[in-house]
């Protein structure tokens, strides 16, 4: 993946955020997440950049300054990344086309696999049916205007995908071959952040996306509690994802969404101590339902209290978790912000603290957060999802809760306990 640290049309296109995320990451944590990949490599000529996108786990490719201009061709960079890479397949995809499917590019991986004689590369595109023009007039008779459907096929490139096998990519150095099988991409996936208006038409499809996976995760939440999801963290091989030790402010409290990170490190000797109001940049990078999650390596004094919680409510945030105390109980109590913590205390981290960083890899009370993991809290215990085992935690709980309710339906019929467990299995 491509990510150049500059650009003309939008300032810092790559890093800007939109809904709270910086553009490209919205496509590498997706890409990172795909099981039919077997690396991913970031490929940027900005340490910044790879410092953003570390939690991901990609692969840091250093790219040469001079290829980070507008004077590279697409072809040449492409070259460039992979024959620093021994692999079957190489697919190339744009930070700047942040909708893609991980199922359109499965499905252009399977093409190459299964139709390698036919093809040797996959372009997404988009194929539309338009009225086009040209400086002399239309393309098409203005006399008599033809249906849409009898309309010639207008093919365009979306810029966002390449997939090509081997000779292709390191033989004929190029990002596409002489037989490539042209995908066509679904009206979403082609669209292409380049100027203002596109990123502004991006950021309100994003909100919408998050939307509707706010109000499955609103569904869930429902359904579940931290005790069934320990059971299937644990049936499942990871056993380091379960909080405990922390008590929430508001009883019946439960809370299920994407973790946005910050750490609060002390304070070095004869250190400046107001760096610690650089977390207040943090509120930028949330997003609805995102669950705050703070690591204090002063976790006796308090971070998060009244004014905080103002902040998180305004931004969009369903709750807190801090590894250590907070203050202002009572008031945060009246403003019904849930707030997970050890306890409770009058004294500041201020002067005595100060940020390391936000929206990084963290460590509270020895579990492991990265952000955009998905965070499930309530009286209980908090349960980490990490983002790379999402889709087979999910699998995993739906089949928890039909086995569940099957013991709920035989513990009703009076069914011997031993019988219940021979019969559905382990609960």
């Amino acid at each position: 993946m491509p990510v150049k640290g500059s650009s003309e049309r939008i300032k810092n296109k790559n890093t800007t955020l939109m809904n709270g995320k910086p553009l490209f990451l919205h496509t590498l944590e997706k890409l990172v997440r795909c099981s039919f990949i077997d690396e991913v490599f970031l490929d940027t000529e900005k340490d910044e950049i790879y410092e953003i996108a570390k939690h991901t786990n990609c692969i840091y490719l250093k790219r040469d300054p001079e290829l980070a201009t507008n004077k590279t061709d697409g072809h040449s960079l492409f070259y460039n990344e992979a024959k620093k890479i021994n692999a079957d397949i190489y697919i190339q995809i744009l930070g700047t086309s942040p909708f893609i499917k991980p199922s359109t590019i499965e499905k252009g991986i399977n093409i190459l696999k299964e139709q390698g004689d036919l093809y040797d590369s996959v372009i997404l595109v988009k194929n539309e049916k338009q009225y086009t023009w040209s400086k002399e007039g239309p393309n098409y008779d203005r006399m008599h205007i033809p249906n849409s459907k009898d309309l010639p096929d207008t093919i365009v490139e979306t810029m966002g995908l390449y997939i090509t096998n081997s000779d292709v990519a390191l033989n004929m150095k190029r990002r596409y071959g002489i037989k490539p099988y042209l995908l066509e991409a679904e009206p979403i996936e082609a669209i292409d952040v380049n100027y203002p208006l596109d990123f502004e038409l991006a950021e309100i499809i994003s909100k919408g996306l998050k939307s509707l996976e706010n109000r499955k995760l609103e569904f869930l939440k429902k359904l579940v509690n931290s005790a069934m999801l320990s059971d299937v963290l644990d049936d499942i091989g990871l056993y380091n994802c379960v909080i405990t030790g922390l008590k929430c402010n508001i009883g019946g409290t439960k809370v299920l969404g994407r973790a946005r990170t910050l750490k609060i490190r002390k304070l070095e000797k004869g250190e400046d101590f107001h760096g610690i109001y650089d977390a207040l940049k943090s509120y930028a990078e949330i997003s609805d339902n995102d669950i705050i999650v703070v690591e204090n390596e002063c976790p006796d004094y308090a971070y998060f209290g009244e004014l905080n919680t103002m902040l998180s409510i305004r931004s969009g945030a369903s709750a807190t978790i801090v590894g250590g105390v907070t203050r202002d109980r009572d008031n945060v109590m009246k403003m019904n912000y849930p707030v997970f913590s050890k306890g409770y205390n009058c004294k500041d981290v201020r002067k005595r603290a100060t940020l390391a960083n936000f929206n990084r890899t963290i460590n509270v009370l020895g579990v492991t957060i990265s952000p955009s993991d998905l965070i499930f809290a309530d009286n209980d215990g908090v349960v980490v999802i990490p983002v790379a085992y999402e889709n087979k935690i999910m699998k995993a709980i739906i089949e928890k809760i039909g086995m569940e309710n099957n013991v709920a339906s035989e513990i009703a019929r009076y069914s011997n306990p031993l019988d219940i467990v021979e019969k559905i299995g382990e609960f």
